[in-house]
């Protein structure tokens, strides 16, 4: 599975997710799963009706220091973060410290990093397109991500 499947299939196991998970548990740290998780009991025509800011709501909320969002993203080794995805990223940093964990199948291993200094890092890289939806995606080499 890789980045050029279309989106069922590159969401149906949920890698990123499950390494965040067993890293907050590893760590004691409280959370509870935030999100819209919806892929599979909504039918992806009405799933489309949802504004993408809900869609786009951040995986966890995590009651550490302070409470905080954090989102799960998995990759290989370039991160394709999707300018769409970014806008809603946006609006939920306005609200609340957004965080993003970042697991890499390919280096077996997790980065965290605060969306904004994320979204410094993407600016500054390339453009690409999926194919199947058009959505245009930032890609950021896993080293660049620090």
């Amino acid at each position: 599975m890789g980045y050029k499947d279309n989106f069922k299939k590159r969401n149906r196991h949920f890698t990123a997710e499950d390494k965040c998970v067993e890293f907050l548990n590893s760590k004691d740290i409280l959370h509870t799963r935030y999100g819209f998780d919806a892929l599979f009991d909504v039918p992806w025509e009405k799933f489309g009706m949802i504004p993408d800011v809900l869609k786009n709501t951040p995986d966890y909320m995590v009651l550490h220091n302070t409470a905080s969002l954090l989102e799960a993203k998995g990759c290989n080794d370039i991160l394709r973060l999707k300018q769409l995805d970014m806008k809603s990223y946006d609006w939920w940093s306005k609200i609340i410290n957004l965080n993003m964990f970042l697991y890499s199948s390919t280096n077996k291993c997790h980065k965290i990093i605060e969306y904004n200094k994320l979204k410094g890092i993407a600016l500054e890289c390339e453009t690409d397109m999926y194919p199947e939806n058009k959505k245009v995606y930032y890609k950021i080499p896993w080293e660049l991500i620090k």
